[in-house]
């Protein structure tokens, strides 16, 4: 495990898993706390109608692009922390 692009892509899959973590957790706690409001049910039919059961609807391209700006965002910050770990050895 000494190549740094391996562990590189680690960190960036540790960052997928962690925000897809997040956003499960989220939606769980959002659905059991929801609470329906009989009043106004009639306001947001249409905003609701816009929505698929699960969730919004998302392209395969949207996915794969969010998938891909997780992974490089978790190469940008292994790269970042391992220069700054050199530089301030170095000192």
């Amino acid at each position: 495990m000494k190549n740094p692009l391996f562990r590189s892509l680690i960190v960036g899959l540790i960052f997928a898993c962690v925000y897809y973590a997040i956003q499960i957790i989220c939606g769980m706690y959002l659905t059991k706390n929801y609470v329906p409001d009989i009043a106004g049910r009639y306001t947001t039919v249409d905003y609701l109608q816009h929505k698929i059961t699960f969730g919004y609807e998302y392209s395969p391209l949207g996915r794969v692009i969010e998938f891909s700006g997780l992974m490089l965002l978790g190469i940008m910050v292994y790269f970042t922390w391992r220069f700054l770990r050199i530089v301030i050895t170095k000192k």
